[in-house]
């Protein structure tokens, strides 16, 4: 090795010992799948993604026990929800028991003359005195006598009860052994909210851990725990993922190495092959940490998939070399193919990273960097360690089949031309039913998961995970007001049958408007001592025991309002930071919703009362349309910047098109073999056929490449091959995924590296 190789080596071992240093100091990783969306949306879309990643709604987790006798359940139920409630994981847990939120149940009561509903001038007359008496007294008579009798001397007017209606689901589970079980009473039921939002999945696999060690130190001598909400989801997704990623990856790295191992017959070879896409993936993610704040985890996914195609760039070096040469030689004949190979790849990446979407941006970023690394890398960096091709099994005369397969490709064109021209027609004609923008569509949730998710939901009264109503305000005080507004016309819409329940953040905190007309409401102690008595006179109540009720009633009347700082600590203010949202659109009160059944007469409604219903489900797949839409322009540009620099480098549009066409073909065909077995097309889709588009071009080029001799032609065509194999057992393992997004990149690149080989030989291996 030359004193320049060396230098040359040290260099470039510096340059990633830097990369791998400052990554380590700064780089962060988040697996937040709502931060990979983009940020230009509209108000409603902003509503959704803060939805996704702090909703109240998406950080439900809903727990059922099952498979032992009720008591035993209930017994369970009891110590788990205890267990859970002394985790910090959780914002709050319940089951149903009586005193279950003592803390919150105490706040709820110093402050209930500001929060119930009831409170009204009337209510405190001597007539609402006595009507009040007269229930309490039907209700000492009841299951609920003991908490009557206990909260009477401070409460005589039911407030704290008005209060516990309130917050109360319209639609919530039975109680039995003294906690919410099903209707059928097989299966106690709990409800719970993490802390940690429902798109981090690592953060979710802990909660999940949680509740599991929490139920195997509390669960009966039999039975089972089932969990299920978003949050559950995420995280079993991610244990799948890894699961399969692991797995698929080990078996494609396997082939691979296989294949390479195969054509160059020595362990040096192999291990300097790998040095070029190594190069790309330190300085990709560098690139992305010096541009963005976090790398995403799909973007590390893609971008790595992407640079699969660098370890194509040292095989099309080795496998071409002549025997003897040097490989500087040998980069002097192919190094302009080579070249463009690079930078087609790289002009298509460039455009998404132009993009003004994060995710995109990303992903563009970390190609662009990645990719012409790669390149440099195979550049310099592989002649400096190999200067001298090594000895290869023989490319001609042992490989007859390379001419038989280039000749039968060159007489199939016709046919292929055929083809290309049924899969336009397919293309057109189901058009309308080309992409899919449902990403529910793509998560591996089985269908069992959804059914048990579904009966938790409806047994439990929970949310539902679709509809929204936003009111918005200029203040915090404002959103406030605009959420009473709202809670009183969807009364009217529960009484409509419209929807079961709902909740808004003006239950917890009232806004300072209500709060002060309930305050004036309350009489002065003296007035309220009077009407008390007289109250009395006709109940079978004694005088003299309510002295609790007049000092709270005097506190509330001259106490400070009811704010944010009071719920800090509770539950309660969870709910209000969840359901009460600021944003750069203002400040936006949310009212979640239970079993919608009228969407529409909702959303007229909420437009009649100036608030908005959204519709999240169409929101998310509007923000997907969006993407869709932005990414088909930026690679559309891609492509009219590739083929500018094809006809600059090629010397003319002839070749030009002799080298792309092959690769459009093969993509268009790609998609409708894909629409005929069934599917749409994805994000993910467009992102597989971007590769389709860099592999097929390579293929192209080297397949259309000028040679001196049949030797270095069969050379150019066995590296090729060779770069298919390895491609093809890639993402051919990564077809078999049981994710099904990782199933359709697999599928699509496999697909689309197989024709973009087959048309590169019948159409750019043609003679000038």
């Amino acid at each position: 090795m030359t004193y320049g190789a060396r230098a040359l080596i040290a260099a470039w071992l510096l340059v990633l010992g830097a990369c791998g240093a400052w990554l380590y100091g700064h780089l962060t990783l988040t697996t937040d799948l709502s931060a990979f969306l983009p940020a230009s949306a509209t108000p409603a879309q902003r509503i959704l993604l803060g939805q996704l990643r702090d909703g109240a709604a998406s950080r439900l987790i809903l727990i059922g026990l099952e498979g032992a006798p009720e008591d035993a359940l209930a017994r369970a139920s009891g110590e788990l929800a205890r267990r859970l409630n002394a985790s910090d994981e959780f914002a709050y847990v319940s089951n149903g028991a009586a005193g279950a939120g003592s803390r919150e149940q105490a706040l709820l009561f110093e402050h209930r003359y500001l929060l119930s509903p009831a409170v009204r001038p009337e209510r405190f007359s001597v007539e609402g005195l006595e009507a009040a008496f007269a229930e309490t007294y039907r209700l000492l008579g009841t299951s609920a006598g003991v908490l009557v009798r206990a909260a009477l001397p401070a409460d005589p007017t039911g407030e704290m009860a008005q209060v516990l209606r309130e917050f109360a689901p319209d639609a919530g589970p039975i109680t039995r052994h003294g906690v919410w079980f099903s209707r059928d009473g097989h299966r106690a039921l709990l409800v719970a909210q993490s802390r940690a939002p429902a798109f981090d999945a690592d953060a979710q696999r802990r909660v999940v851990q949680t509740i599991e060690a929490a139920y195997a130190a509390a669960r009966p001598a039999t039975g089972r725990i089932l969990l299920s909400g978003p949050g559950v989801f995420a995280a079993n997704i991610r244990d799948t993922v890894d699961s399969d990623v692991w797995r698929l990856s080990l078996l494609g790295a396997a082939l691979v190495v296989a294949i390479l191992y195969a054509a160059y017959r020595s362990l040096a070879i192999l291990a300097v092959s790998f040095l070029p896409a190594a190069t790309g993936l330190v300085i990709g993610v560098t690139a992305v940490g010096l541009g963005f704040d976090k790398l995403q985890g799909i973007t590390l996914g893609f971008g790595v998939t992407l640079l699969g195609e660098a370890v194509d760039y040292p095989t099309y070096l080795f496998m071409q070399a002549r025997p003897g040469e040097s490989l500087g030689d040998a980069l002097a004949r192919i190094g302009p193919t080579l070249r463009l190979a690079v930078l087609t790849t790289v002009l298509g990446a460039l455009a998404m990273a132009l993009s003004s979407f994060a995710g995109l941006a990303q992903l563009g970023v970390f190609t662009v960097a990645g990719v012409a690394a790669a390149g440099v890398a195979t550049r310099w960096i592989v002649p400096a360690m190999v200067p001298v091709r090594p000895e290869l099994p023989a490319a001609g005369k042992d490989l007859p089949w390379l001419d038989r397969f280039a000749d039968a490709a060159r007489r199939a064109r016709r046919p292929a031309a055929a083809l290309v021209l049924g899969a336009i027609a397919i293309v057109a004609w189901k058009h309308d039913r080309l992409w899919d923008d449902d990403l529910s569509s793509l998560t591996p949730v089985s269908a069992s998961a959804k059914r048990l998710d579904r009966e938790l939901r409806d047994e439990l009264g929970a949310p539902d995970l679709r509809y929204l109503v936003v009111a918005r305000g200029t203040s915090r005080e404002a959103a406030l007001q605009a959420s009473e507004a709202m809670a009183a016309w969807l009364d009217d819409a529960i009484r409509q049958g419209w929807l079961s329940g709902f909740d808004v953040p003006s239950r917890y905190l009232p806004s300072d408007r209500t709060q002060e007309a309930r305050r004036a409401a309350l009489p002065e102690r003296e007035v309220l001592a009077a009407r008390l008595d007289s109250a009395l006179k006709h109940s079978p109540f004694r005088a003299g025991g309510f002295a609790p009720f007049l000092d709270d009633v005097a506190r509330a009347r001259s106490g400070p309002l009811l704010d944010m700082r009071d719920l800090d600590g509770t539950a309660l203010a969870f709910k209000v930071e969840s359901l009460l949202v600021h944003n750069e659109d203002g400040w936006n009160a949310l009212a979640t919703l239970r079993a919608v059944s009228a969407p529409a007469e909702l959303a007229r409604e909420a437009s009649a009362h100036g608030a908005e219903l959204i519709d999240l489900k169409a929101e998310s797949n509007g923000l997907v349309t969006t993407y869709k839409y932005q990414a088909l322009r930026y690679i559309a540009l891609g492509l009219v910047c590739i083929a500018a620099l094809l006809v600059f480098a090629l010397g003319g549009a002839r070749r030009a098109a002799c080298v792309m066409a092959p690769t459009l073909a093969a993509a268009v065909l790609d998609v409708a073999l894909l629409l005929l077995l069934g599917k749409r097309l994805s994000l993910f889709n467009l992102v597989a056929l971007l590769l389709v588009v860099g592999v097929g071009l390579n293929y192209a080029l080297f397949f259309a490449g000028r040679y001196a001799d049949d030797a270095d032609k069969r050379r150019a065509q066995r590296a090729v091959v060779v770069c298919a194999g390895t491609t093809l057992s890639a993402f051919g393992c990564l077809a078999l995924s049981r994710i099904p997004v990782l199933h359709e990149i697999g599928l699509t690149v496999s697909l689309g590296a197989s024709l973009a080989l087959l048309f590169a030989a019948a159409f750019a291996g043609r003679p000038d």
